[in-house]
């Protein structure tokens, strides 16, 4: 077994100081091994600690998440055994994200939609495989199975491929609210690029990541305004999610309680809770709606 390169999740999840509402729906995690069953690709960026279903069951029975979204993540380069696997082993109220081939064959499409999976990632900030330059020709053989395409890119590549990225159709998703650096003003031209093309009607951002844009480290209210501005430019287009386990964050893995009620503060109103929480999931990934009781 190769040993991990970052550490694993804080394993004691803090009860956050909301309760979710019913359906609540984390709109990105990754599940990692065991290594004897998945193999990581090579050459990868990091090997991460092992975390499996139970372990995100554990820490998601904590918050109030009641459904979610499994992403592929770099280690596992093009291969999505391992998302489809957790897919599977989760159950009804889960579905995927992988990585795909501009090339790969209709069967294949068809096979993983099948299997649970609702969009392609393009990695461009973790080492990923998925070259964002193939961009038009994956949108063109995902669309007619309904994907949508999820970038993982920061603010400062858009203007490198905002001309590409505006002549597709599909639903796109960024995320991380695509990494924008929290210590940088919102009138900064990259971040004002962002807020344009969610103008446009089929761009979403997730919520997710305010460890990762963050200046000041925990409690990363610095995020605060950068999520409320997103929220505020597209209240029906921006979904959240834990980012568990947490790869690649320094110096500290946060506790994913204390990011849920971070959360909290981007959206001090509780409709807009539930409507990021659920509502927007529901039509981004086609989760049934659920209501209280």
């Amino acid at each position: 077994m190769t040993r991990p390169t970052i550490p694993g999740p804080d394993p004691d999840t803090k009860p956050p100081k909301f309760r979710a509402p019913v359906g609540a729906v984390d709109c990105h995690f990754h599940i990692f091994g065991p290594e004897a069953d998945y193999t990581y690709a090579e050459p990868r960026r990091y090997t991460p600690a092992q975390v499996l279903e139970s372990d995100y069951r554990k820490m998601a029975n904590v918050l109030g998440l009641e459904r979610g979204v499994v992403v592929q993540a770099s280690p596992y380069g093009a291969d999505n055994a391992r998302v489809l696997e957790a897919v599977r082993v989760l159950g009804p109220g889960y579905v995927g994200v992988g990585v795909v081939e501009a090339d790969a064959s209709e069967e294949r499409l068809d096979e993983l939609s099948r299997l649970g999976i609702r969009g392609a990632r393009i990695n461009s900030a973790s080492g990923g495989t998925s070259g964002i330059e193939r961009m038009g020709a994956l949108a063109a053989r995902i669309k007619d199975f309904g994907w949508h395409m999820q970038f993982h890119i920061h603010t400062g590549q858009l203007a490198q491929y905002e001309r590409e990225i505006r002549k597709l159709t599909l639903d796109l998703v960024f995320d991380h609210m695509c990494l924008f650096p929290a210590d940088m003003p919102l009138t900064h031209p990259e971040f004002q690029m962002l807020l344009r093309l969610l103008e446009r009607g089929n761009v979403w951002v997730k919520l997710s990541g305010a460890e990762r844009i963050s200046r000041l480290g925990f409690p990363y209210r610095d995020a605060i305004s950068v999520a409320r501005a997103l929220i505020e430019a597209a209240p029906e287009r921006v979904v959240w999610g834990t980012d568990w386990p947490h790869t690649n964050v320094k110096p500290t893995i946060p506790n994913d309680g204390d990011l849920m009620d971070l959360f909290a503060e981007f959206a001090p109103d509780e409709k807009m809770r539930r409507k990021i929480l659920v509502e927007n999931p529901c039509t981004l990934y086609g989760f049934e709606e659920r209501k209280s009781p």
